[in-house]
């Protein structure tokens, strides 16, 4: 309606507007992704009326196609906050064929200044965007758009077992672990040298910390994976996070498994918890093939992530700031598992 009156016509009676998902009619009939609006508009005849003193009546239609346009790697899912998406300082982030987005309609949505530098295939925001740094796209930014869905809205914890490990020791040393309910924090110093058995790893009211010399692997071929579920069996304020420090020597990939319930989920936060900091600052000892799912957190990310060419990183969280250098890569996200953050665009087709 707002825009057929930016068209001169005020959709009241006796004009009509018809919305059809899909089309009733046309080539794009029974289409899902694709909307027909049919307007009926009764004029006066003019010079007509000497032979003709009714009405006439103008039909026009028009059918939008909704179309993925690209794909997001990094979502700030919070719906107001400013600078939900930030870039600052002095940081370089590369991100090629990843769509940046944020579903705050703040003006500020997503942020870039100081003397950061960002390559990015484009920028995706439901409010605002300020941008003040160095910044390089394929495609023009997207400001005042809607929000993009949450690929893992669907997800909860499932079947965390009885606790395998209370009150986990610091590891500190060579060591195997496997997966199950870890209950309590889960810490590896700098002298660790920690491989994980392929699965999902429950941490229950407790966080998961790596610091700075630690090495962490996954002994993982084929379609296998871990995963790293932080909840808790008590109260939501017990549910914790994730820090991992610079220096840390990790290389982790999520399931690809069809069947996995946690299937391209590489970190998820359980959507309980309370707003708290995730940092994820390894650096270019750093490299997580997969899905960094905090709903409800703020994440912090500097990592280099150029392992492999074929590769990817989704970082979805409350709100995201980048830190340091980090590296992106989104070209091998459907072997990887990963849900797509689809980011679509309307295009009249008739």
């Amino acid at each position: 309606k707002a825009d057929a009156a930016r068209n001169g016509i005020v959709v009241a009676s006796p004009i009509t507007m018809q919305v059809n998902n899909p089309p009733a009619s046309g080539t794009y009939a029974g289409e899902p992704e694709a909307i027909e609006v049919v307007l009926t508009v009764p004029e006066k005849t003019m010079l007509s009326s000497v032979v003709y003193n009714g009405s006439v009546t103008n039909v026009v239609r028009a059918v939008g196609l909704i179309e993925v346009t690209g794909q997001a790697c990094v979502l700030a899912l919070n719906s107001m906050a400013a600078s939900a998406l930030k870039i600052w300082g002095n940081t370089t982030v590369q991100a090629l064929n990843c769509v940046l987005g944020s579903n705050s309609n703040a003006s500020s949505s997503i942020n870039i200044g100081g003397s950061s530098i960002l390559t990015a295939e484009s920028l995706w925001s439901a409010g605002g965007i300020l941008d003040a740094g160095n910044t390089t796209l394929v495609k023009p930014p997207i400001s005042e758009a809607w929000p993009l869905d949450d690929p893992y809205q669907h997800l909860t914890v499932s079947g965390m077992g009885s606790c395998a490990v209370n009150n986990p020791p610091n590891y500190n040393s060579t060591i195997t672990l496997s997966p199950g309910r870890y209950c309590g924090d889960v810490k590896f110093g700098s002298q660790a040298n920690v491989t994980l058995q392929p699965g999902t790893y429950y941490i229950d009211k407790g966080s998961l910390t790596a610091n700075a010399g630690a090495k962490i692997r996954c002994n993982c071929t084929g379609t296998e994976g871990v995963t790293f579920v932080l909840t808790s069996s008590g109260s939501p304020s017990d549910i914790g996070t994730v820090t991992i420090n610079g220096g840390a020597d990790i290389q982790l990939n999520a399931p690809s498994d069809p069947n996995a319930y946690y299937k391209g989920v590489l970190f998820y936060q359980d959507q309980q918890a309370s707003a708290n900091l995730a940092k994820f600052n390894g650096g270019a000892s750093m490299v997580l093939n997969g899905a960094i799912y905090f709903k409800r957190g703020q994440i912090q990310y500097n990592g280099d992530h150029s392992a492999s060419a074929k590769s990817c990183t989704q970082i979805i969280g409350d709100t995201i700031e980048f830190t340091g250098n980090s590296k992106i890569v989104n070209n091998g996200c459907k072997d990887a598992g990963i849900e797509p953050i689809n980011v679509k665009g309307v295009r009249l087709v008739e």
